[in-house]
């Protein structure tokens, strides 16, 4: 695969980084970040409604550690 890593996230192909996601997804992750940064207890429906970033997508950076999750809302770890 030599200089190529497939996206935690995605699984679309891109070229090696230190992170473990393509640009996209990481645009995608700090789009998430500043709304839950700004107000912590902003629910992943309403994150979801503000930005265009499906529940499903949103709910894959909690499961793969980039965000905790109580009663509905997520916390950046």
């Amino acid at each position: 695969m030599g200089n190529y890593r497939i996206c935690d996230f995605c699984g679309n192909l891109y070229e090696r980084s230190e992170s473990r996601m393509c640009q996209s997804c990481e645009t995608t992750y700090k789009k998430i970040r500043s709304i839950v940064e700004a107000r912590s207890d902003t629910i992943v429906l309403d994150i979801s409604n503000q930005t265009g970033i499906s529940v499903s997508r949103i709910l894959s950076f909690v499961k793969n550690g980039y965000f905790s999750m109580r009663e509905g809302t997520i916390e950046v770890k």
